[in-house]
């Protein structure tokens, strides 16, 4: 085993110690540089249950949130800033109201409506909801130029099809 801070192999018994914040496997010599948080210490060997049953009670059901799969025919809208920001201000509420109604951050919430950050759908969704908006929009779907589509259907375009077509 190496020491975390000098990279020398440790002899005798390693330290868990905390310096500058962050938790170290360090040597004797580089544990006094930090405050020794706990010695470290073999893992206790577990023993298994082999019959968990016992430990769930019977008729308890664990309430579950259910979660909208990702739906590939949805794509967060263009303006979605714009639309943040607006309905935020149509309700009268503050960025720091904003964030307690929807458990978030302000500064989160502040790059989310200039368009510095991008919502996870996740958050999108926690945004719909709070705000009364739609955030997610049905995929456009990009038409191909008509001159593209000459070959048969079961043929598909490649790559190269598209740059013969734009250099003709």
């Amino acid at each position: 085993m190496q020491c975390e801070v000098c990279g020398h192999r440790i002899s005798g018994k390693p330290y868990k110690a905390i310096i500058e914040g962050a938790r170290l496997v360090v040597c004797s010599d580089c544990a006094t540089l930090g405050s020794i948080s706990w010695e470290l210490k073999p893992p206790k060997a577990t023993a298994t249950v082999r019959n968990p049953k016992h430990l769930k009670k019977p008729g308890l059901k664990t309430a579950t949130i259910p979660q909208s799969p990702l739906e590939p025919t949805q794509e967060l809208a263009e303006d979605f800033g714009t639309r943040i920001r607006q309905a935020r201000e149509a309700q009268k509420l503050s960025h720091e109201d904003l964030g307690r109604k929807i458990n978030e951050r302000i500064s989160l919430l502040k790059k989310l409506e200039s368009q510095k950050m991008t919502p996870d759908n996740k958050l999108a969704e926690k945004l719909q909801y709070a705000l009364k908006i739609r955030l997610l929009v049905p995929v456009k779907k990009e038409k191909l130029p008509k001159g593209l589509l000459t070959k048969a259907p079961s043929e598909t375009i490649t790559l190269g099809d598209l740059i013969k077509k734009k250099e003709e």
